[in-house]
């Protein structure tokens, strides 16, 4: 029914980290880290822009499915031509309702068929504009293994910027999906995976792993504690609001940028990049933000501080 796509291969290099620390010890358990290469190859796929949507969908034909991330109200007023709404709160509860983050597998493929996407589709997310809910969409589909997701760069201020130009038309009518039988990409290479509490400490501890917090400043000092009872940040983390990596228009900024940004947070390339915020949003996009930039290898702490603090054996410092 699909055309095939081109598929790239990288090598993966094998980080194998004791999972010891928060709470009961762990059995060691093997972490396959992607090349940052086909990481940053592949990021730089997960973005595109809205004065190319009208062509993408042009080109995609039935190949293609866009996700609209926002409120029903804004959705209802004006949409991208066949965007199906996901509501960001149901995938945000799902997935951070297991102790591990990002199981319910099986689930997560029906429900991701039940939008409309066929094992070979690209996916097309767009939020309000706050990058952070298209992001965690993103996250998601790519961990649960879509062949090609993509976050519209600067959400949907910038797809009616391109409908006001005649680039684009905005429908209002509701865009029923046509169910399908997902059956996830066997292609790893580029995808950036995710950890639990116990394999963040361990790389922690063991020196192996740079920590990138996305929250915001008070977030991180321990003075916005959130829901938490607990303020303050990991140990060795270093801030980076997700906000610095976002224009003025709130795109998501070009790879040079972001390269700039993290090297002057104290980030070195070649070593590998442990991403969190408080639930997960944020720190898909700054996972996003750091392959784009050529560190790692990446990967998420997908459950991040709110799984963290509630945890009284894991360590938070203040400044």
């Amino acid at each position: 029914m699909k055309h095939s796509k081109s598929i790239r291969i990288a090598a993966c290099a094998a980080v194998s980290w004791a999972l010891v620390g928060c709470g009961s010890p762990q059995p060691t358990a093997q972490w396959s880290a992607q090349d940052p290469a086909a990481q940053s190859a592949r990021s730089a796929d997960s973005l595109i822009e809205a004065a190319d949507i009208a062509a993408a969908i042009r080109a995609a034909g039935d190949d293609l499915a866009i996700f609209d991330v926002r409120p029903e109200a804004e959705y209802a007023a004006g949409h991208l031509p066949g965007a199906v709404r996901v509501d960001p709160a149901q995938w945000e509860e799902l997935s951070l309702s297991a102790d591990s983050g990002l199981t319910h597998e099986q689930v997560w493929h029906d429900r991701i068929g039940s939008l409309g996407v066929d094992s070979d589709d690209t996916v097309l997310v767009y939020d309000s504009g706050r990058m952070t809910q298209a992001a965690r969409v993103w996250f998601i589909l790519q961990h649960f293994g879509v062949a090609e997701a993509r976050v519209v760069n600067g959400g949907f201020p910038l797809i009616a910027q391109a409908a006001s130009a005649g680039q684009l038309a905005l429908p209002t009518e509701p865009h029923e999906p046509r169910p399908a039988a997902f059956q996830p990409s066997a292609t790893h290479a580029g995808r950036i995976g995710t950890l639990d509490r116990f394999q963040v400490r361990a790389a922690i501890e063991s020196g192996q792993a740079q920590v990138l917090d996305a929250r915001t400043v008070s977030e991180y000092r321990g003075v916005d504690l959130r829901k938490n009872d607990r303020g303050g940040h990991l140990p060795t983390a270093m801030n980076v609001p997700h906000t610095a990596l976002l224009d003025a228009q709130g795109r998501l900024k070009p790879s040079d940028e972001l390269a700039a940004i993290l090297a002057e947070a104290g980030f070195v390339k070649g070593r590998p990049v442990i991403t969190h915020c408080d639930s997960g949003g944020r720190a898909a996009l700054a996972s996003l933000a750091a392959a784009r930039a050529g560190y790692g290898p990446v990967v998420n702490y997908y459950l991040s501080f709110g799984d963290w603090a509630k945890d009284a054996t894991c360590p938070v410092e203040t400044p």
